[in-house]
C-alpha cells in the first residue's frame, strides 16, 4: 500500500482554489487530478451520508459549508486525522473503496 494522503489532499485543495478563480494556476508540483478525486471520494464517504455521486452540485454544499475556503479547511483537518492508502485489489483483506473507471482505483482510509 502506498500513502497518498498528501498528494491527494493537496491536489484536491488546488482544485477547490481553481473552482473559485478560473484564472488560478495550479502550483502544487505533484498535482494529480485523479488523486484529487480520490481525496474527494474519501472525504465524501467518511464525512457525509452521500454515496454513489448523489450529492449536491457544489463541494461546499456537499460538505455543509458556506464556501470552498471552508472546504479547504475541512480538507486540512481531514488530512490531520486520516490517511489515504492506494492499494491493489489483492493486497489487503480490509474493506477497500473503489473508484470505477478505465483503470480502477482502490483505496483505504485509516
Amino acid at each position: 500500500m502506498k500513502d497518498i494522503t498528501e498528494i491527494a489532499c493537496e491536489s484536491y485543495k488546488e482544485d477547490l482554489r481553481s473552482y473559485d478563480n478560473p484564472d488560478y494556476v495550479i502550483t502544487y508540483p505533484k498535482y494529480d487530478w485523479k488523486m484529487s478525486y480520490v481525496a474527494y471520494d474519501a472525504m465524501l464517504n467518511e464525512l457525509t451520508d452521500y454515496h454513489n455521486l448523489n450529492q449536491p452540485d457544489t463541494d461546499y454544499e456537499t460538505f455543509g459549508t458556506s464556501n470552498n475556503i471552508e472546504v479547504i479547511n475541512l480538507v486540512e483537518k481531514f488530512q490531520c486525522f486520516h490517511s489515504i492508502f492506494l492499494s491493489s485489489k489483492k493486497y489487503t483483506k480490509e474493506t477497500l473503496n473503489r473508484i470505477k473507471g478505465k483503470n480502477n482505483f482502490y483505496y483505504l482510509v485509516r
